[in-house]
């Protein structure tokens, strides 16, 4: 009975995050962002492993973006992140951008979970097999990142790519000058929260980036 109350619970929470999302003010976004990433903290994961706990500022500045917003930044100035609450890399890096982005005034960061969008292949006797097709805005954006985005691991074609979580894009007049996916390389499971030292390493990366988008502004170019 308990655990029934507890799931009606949970998805009272969600459905009130979904009105605000729809309903009210833009910083009203920010708390939606806040009860998706916490609402999971301590629960475990379909293989049991249990998520890290996060803690998102109230006042933080995500936007939520569609795709429409998030071309739009790609070919002009901004700051991107791709990821998704269930994401244990995500959960650890999040937390650190917010915090970097602070530290260098950055008042916006477009949030864009496509997960879903993503197509899935496999690499049967040798041959690329699709087994789920990508949205057609997931391919276009593939297409607007470029080089940039990361290869398909397993299918050893360097030319197939996909996009992976978590991802920042930093954009400057519609060019990318940073491109950071994952966390730090010494981190070898999700599931296990930054140390001081890598949560330093990884803010470092996210403020360096944002501080030369700050100083291309400021100098008009880059």
């Amino acid at each position: 009975m308990k655990n029934k109350q507890k799931v009606i619970l949970s998805i009272i929470v969600l459905l009130v995050g979904i009105v605000s999302f729809i309903y009210l003010k833009p910083e009203s976004m920010s708390s939606l962002f806040k009860i998706e990433y916490e609402r999971l903290n301590g629960k475990e994961n379909s293989s049991n492993r249990k998520y890290i706990e996060v803690t998102i500022p109230k006042n933080n500045n995500i936007v939520y973006a569609n795709y429409d917003q998030i071309f739009d930044i790609l070919d002009g100035s901004g700051v991107i992140y791709f990821g998704y609450p269930e994401c244990p890399w995500c959960r650890n890096a999040i937390p650190v951008l917010l915090e970097a982005a602070k530290e260098a005034s950055i008042d916006k960061i477009y949030y864009l979970d496509n997960h879903k969008d993503r197509d899935t292949k496999v690499l049967k006797d040798g041959k690329v097999i699709t087994e789920k097709e990508g949205t057609s805005n997931y391919n276009k954006l593939l297409e607007k990142l470029g080089d940039d985005a990361s290869a398909y691991e397993g299918l050893n074609d360097d030319s197939i790519k996909r996009l992976y979580y978590p991802t920042v894009v930093i954009v400057k007049d519609g060019e990318i000058i940073s491109y950071i996916e994952g966390t730090v390389e010494s981190q070898d499971d999700p599931y296990t929260p930054l140390n001081d030292k890598q949560t330093k390493e990884l803010k470092d990366k996210y403020r360096s980036a944002m501080n030369k988008l700050q100083s291309c502004e400021q100098d008009s170019k880059c």
